[in-house]
């Protein structure tokens, strides 16, 4: 029989089994990490790690690299990882991690940049423990994907180095072996380290191997990150005199031999044939000596001028198919006459193909100082770095660039069409890949100038020139295309501006009928209003007055009936205001001005207002629809300002402008808001009122106010066809 305990024990273990696998299982090494597809590595799997640090940034909290067992990881930086909520909030590094740390970490993966990466949750430094063996390579296999991240040991000669004393290093040279170059990077440097005394040195840098990737993850190159310079062990140092070595014709800098071609410095003597200023604080220039041109590079900073003779000391690099200098160091020897630039041509340069052979006979003159003549096609101060001339010889373009110091408009003295004499140096485009898989053939050439002194106009631009025929033919068809368009618009413009008289006429004849209408109409009213409200309202207040008078003993009585009193007589002067409004035929006879007038002398006699009316302009006799009309919308906005606004005084002006006719009311008084204006959804029909009856009469209606401010009402209306239309009406 199965004891109680045991059965417990089984139960509880089977549980736990069934937990364990419903669960994901961490990754526990770099190996099964760096094994993931990226696609898979960025659904966060769980990781967990013991390991130990090869590469750290020397600022903290930033990425490192971890290794087990023989393969490394990248382990993204802090601020990237929180960016994506990886890291619990509040969360730090545990201060630097400099290699050969022995960390506990947990985490998750991601897809990295080029390949699985780890996002950090918790890192515990447990040890210390010696760096990995690193794995000897050469150069030429680093561009194997599989060594990201991995220590490596590469040997080759430092041909340049430079400080850069940024966050992620401090300083780097470059490495260059048979199979190739690489940039080895230095995390830390001793200020009393001397970078320069590794130039032209066989050193053997041991570190960790990263790849640069394109925005596609696709791999394109490689570099090495060392510790310092005590992760660089110098195999054989170069010679301390970079100009004790034996001197090279130019045309031996890149020879054969039996060992093979050297990896170190050349020295080469020859004349300075042009200076061409870099992009950076280096100087570029050509030598020439022998028949033969060679480009030098160089962060020496010896002012050179064409004719100098100078002594170069550097390394050889196959650049554009070509052989040149780089990392030169510069020291002049003495002066000579430039030499006398060579003539070419098409033939010369590119030369035809060898019958039964894949190469041509074309001349080797790529750096040397030549000459050309062709006609000027185009000036291309566009998009290019530099400005340049294209010339056309033997039906083929040749571009002539000037350095990047020159002025685009210093070019502008040469003219398309005319014959140019060129003096620089010629450089060769060769038509192949590299390394090349055949014999390169020269497909083009160009020419470098310093200056546009050295270009001679040797024959003007023919006035009649193709340029100046095509501007012609397109000023012709510009002033047609412009006369038939003029043409139409100006038909149009007769059309739009008949239909926009004959509109004019309609609604001003409608605007004289109802006009004549509302006149009458509004008299009646006027009549109807003084003999019976105004009359009652009238005797009213007598009642009241004398009620006031009979009971001056009851003061709660006499004050309500003052009340009374004062009400009542408000009420009357609105009604009679009212009626003086509506008696609008006041011009009986009187031009607009003299009714203005009368209309101000009025309001000033029944307040303390004061109204003044000016004239400009020649006088003229109005139709009474626009009389009459201007004539109410004076009185209208008279009234407003005295109701609304209280002002001191009001302003009416009426100028006479040739077939146009102004009239402004400008009062000093309270101003309101215009963005804020009363609409007549809100009871309130003044403004516009006398708008529309503005644009009854085919003018133009303004208002501008502003709180304490005033208020300034224009009016413009056309008077042209006014007599016309009345007639009609």
């Amino acid at each position: 029989m199965i004891p109680h305990s045991f059965k417990l024990w089984l139960v509880l273990t089977l549980a736990a089994a069934c937990c364990v696998s419903a669960q994901e299982v961490p990754l526990l090494d770099c190996a099964a990490i760096r094994s993931l597809p990226r696609d898979v590595a960025a659904q966060r799997l769980p990781v967990q790690i013991r390991g130990v640090v090869t590469f750290s940034y020397p600022k903290e909290n930033t990425a490192f690299v971890v290794q087990t067992g023989g393969e490394g990881t990248y382990v993204e930086r802090g601020e990237f990882a929180r960016a994506k909520g990886l890291i619990p909030s509040g969360w730090s590094w545990p201060g630097s991690l400099p290699p050969g740390s022995v960390i506990e970490m947990d985490g998750v993966t991601g897809a990295g940049d080029y390949a699985p990466v780890v996002y950090p949750r918790h890192i515990r430094i447990v040890d210390k423990a010696p760096l990995p063996e690193a794995t000897p390579l050469p150069i030429s296999e680093l561009l194997d994907g599989k060594w990201d991240c991995q220590r490596v040991r590469v040997r080759g000669v430092v041909q340049f180095t430079e400080e850069t004393p940024t966050e992620s290093q401090r300083a780097w040279c470059e490495l260059v072996s048979h199979g190739g170059r690489v940039r080895v990077l230095i995390n830390r440097l001793d200020s009393s380290a001397d970078l320069a005394r590794l130039s032209d040195a066989e050193v053997e840098a041991t570190g960790v191997m990263f790849v640069n990737w394109n925005s596609r993850g696709e791999l394109v190159g490689a570099r090495v990150n060392v510790e310092n310079l005590d992760d660089i062990h110098v195999i054989d140092h170069g010679p301390e005199d970079p100009f004790s070595v034996p001197a090279l014709k130019l045309s031996e800098i890149q020879p054969f031999s039996r060992e093979g071609s050297t990896l170190h410095r050349r020295r080469c003597t020859g004349t300075v044939t042009l200076v061409w200023p870099g992009p950076g604080p280096g100087l570029s220039f050509f030598i020439q000596d022998g028949g033969r041109g060679v480009f030098v590079e160089t962060n020496d900073r010896t002012p050179l001028t064409p004719g100098d003779r100078v002594d170069v000391a550097g390394f050889v690099q196959m650049k554009e198919h070509f052989g040149m200098i780089h990392s030169a160091v510069v020291r002049k020897v003495g002066t000579a006459t430039l030499p006398a630039p060579i003539p070419v041509d098409r033939r010369l340069v590119l030369g035809r193909s060898v019958e039964g052979r894949s190469v041509t006979d074309a001349t080797d003159v790529d750096g040397l100082l030549a000459t050309m003549e062709g006609r000027l096609e185009k000036i291309d101060t566009g998009d290019k770095e530099t400005p340049r001339l294209l010339l056309s010889s033997e039906n083929r373009l040749v571009a002539v660039s000037f350095s990047r110091t020159t002025p685009p408009d210093v070019l502008t003295r040469f003219e398309p069409g005319s014959i140019l004499r060129v003096v620089g140096i010629i450089r060769v485009d060769l038509a192949s890949s590299w390394p090349a898989l055949e014999h390169p053939r020269p497909v083009n050439f160009n020419f470098l100038i310093p200056t546009p002194a050295d270009v001679t106009v040797i024959e003007a631009a023919p006035w009649w020139t193709a340029q100046r025929l095509w501007l012609l033919l397109g000023g012709i068809v510009a002033v047609l295309a412009i006369t038939l368009g003029w043409n139409w618009l100006l038909r149009r413009k007769v059309e739009q501006r008949s239909v926009q008289l004959a509109d004019e006429m309609r609604a001003r004849r409608e605007a004289a009928v109802e006009f004549e209408a509302t006149l009458r109409e509004r008299q009646r009213l006027a009549a109807d209003l003084h003999d019976t409200l105004e009359q009652g309202l009238t005797g009213i207040a007598f009642r009241v007055e004398t009620m006031v008078v009979q009971h001056t003993k009851a003061q709660d009585n006499s004050e309500n009936l003052e009340r009374v009193r004062h009400l009542l007589s408000g009420v009357r002067e609105d009604v009679r205001r009212s009626v003086w409004n509506l008696r609008a035929d006041a011009l009986e006879g009187h031009t607009l001005a003299e009714a203005l007038q009368a209309s101000a002398d009025r309001l000033s006699g029944q307040s303390n207002l004061i109204v003044a009316v000016e004239t400009d302009g020649t006088s003229q006799d109005l139709p009474d629809l626009i009389a009459g009309n201007l004539l109410l919308l004076a009185q209208e906005a008279m009234t407003n300002a005295l109701k609304h606004g209280e002002p001191r005084s009001i302003f009416l002006r009426l100028v006479f402008a040739g077939d146009t006719l102004r009239l402004t009311v400008e009062d000093d008084g309270r101003g309101f808001d215009t963005a804020q204006m009363a609409t007549p959804r809100e009871g309130h029909f003044g403004i516009q009122g006398m708008r529309e009856r503005v644009k009854r009469l085919g003018g133009i209606f303004e208002v501008s106010s502003a709180p304490g401010k005033g208020t300034r009402i224009s009016v413009t209306v056309p008077i042209e066809i006014a007599d016309s239309v009345v007639a009609d009406a």
